[in-house]
């Protein structure tokens, strides 16, 4: 049971479903999906899952002539900015970045043009809040949705930068995968609903961040420096990994993600904002998510950052934060 089992069974399956017949635009729409997810993850660094479904099943093959076949989408790859961008040696608060963002915008900038800001202005709508309630953001994904609901006068934010290097920095490589295994394990499991799945993969979790006590410990002391009856985490989507994680440490914790996997949307159904996983990108690539900062460190509860040191880069995030608080 794992990553590859899960995918290589999960794929053949759907490619045999959608080949049966004449597909019409939801099986269209769905490959497309499909195809997406392997094009992502190529472009990430990580072909491996993408060659092996080619070799098993003829995943990739078969996708592009079913699209192309019936003049179906093949979306194409945005590319990430952080690997182009330079960072300054200053550590600063994501809260202190955002304040200088708020600045910027109120003293005027010119808006982006980008229309997936009006989606993700709708999504951070769609964010439940309450006085109960303390809102944990997973940065940088979701440093948009937190400048948003700063401006908003929400009470109670908490902007944690725990990412791919958060968890390099804290638990060393490889501590990410072995997290996010249990999730294609419940799937495998048959698990089609999240009550199921939370009881197949927490758990799990708590048993795999056994083998890292020191982020375990971290993550215990952020969440019960917290004093708020219910935990909301925001973040972007995919898998879920880190909300999951939370979630197993702390019964208080519920999020709320974007999008996620096609293969997930059953399971977190009431928790996603749409089911349009290809979109996932116009979230991560925006310039105010993904190159305006970078995790620096974690000292006494306080998550720090460095920032673009290209002016570019500051202005064109300024200009999505524009878009983002313009009305409606």
């Amino acid at each position: 049971m794992g990553f590859l089992s899960f995918h290589q069974r999960y794929y053949a399956a759907a490619l045999d479903r959608l080949e049966s017949g004449p597909p019409g635009r939801a099986e269209l729409y769905e490959a497309g999906q499909l195809l997406k997810l392997l094009d992502d993850l190529v472009d990430e660094g990580y072909p491996l899952l993408s060659r092996t479904l080619e070799e098993t099943c003829g995943a990739v093959s078969r996708l592009h002539a079913l699209l192309e076949t019936h003049h179906g989408t093949v979306f194409p790859i945005q590319k990430k900015l952080l690997a182009a961008t330079a960072y300054g040696q200053k550590d600063v608060e994501p809260q202190a970045v955002c304040a200088l963002l708020l600045a910027r915008v109120r003293a005027g900038v010119p808006a982006s043009a980008d229309p997936f800001l009006s989606d993700l202005r709708a999504y951070c709508r769609w964010l439940p809040h309450g006085s109960d309630t303390a809102t944990v953001f997973l940065l940088r994904d979701a440093f948009l949705p937190y400048l948003y609901c700063v401006n908003m006068g929400w009470d109670d934010l908490y902007p944690w930068v725990i990412n791919r290097d958060f968890l390099a920095q804290a638990a060393g490589d490889g501590a990410d995968d072995l997290l996010r295994m249990p999730i294609y394990e419940a799937l495998e499991s048959g698990a089609r609903d999240y009550a199921a799945f939370a009881d197949f993969c927490l758990p799990r979790i708590r048993q795999a961040l056994g083998r890292y006590p020191a982020l375990e410990r971290t993550l215990r002391e952020l969440l019960e420096a917290i004093p708020a009856k219910k935990l909301l985490v925001v973040e972007s989507g995919y898998c879920g990994t880190i909300p999951l994680t939370l979630a197993a440490l702390d019964d208080r914790v519920d999020f709320r993600l974007y999008t996620t996997a096609p293969f997930l949307y059953s399971v977190y159904r009431d928790k996603i904002f749409c089911r349009r996983y290809e979109q996932i990108r116009s979230f991560e690539t925006l310039y105010a998510q993904d190159a305006l900062m970078r995790f620096s460190a974690l000292r006494g509860g306080r998550f720090y950052v460095r920032t673009a040191a290209d002016e570019t880069v500051w202005a064109r995030a300024a200009g999505e934060a524009a878009a983002l608080l313009a009305s409606p």
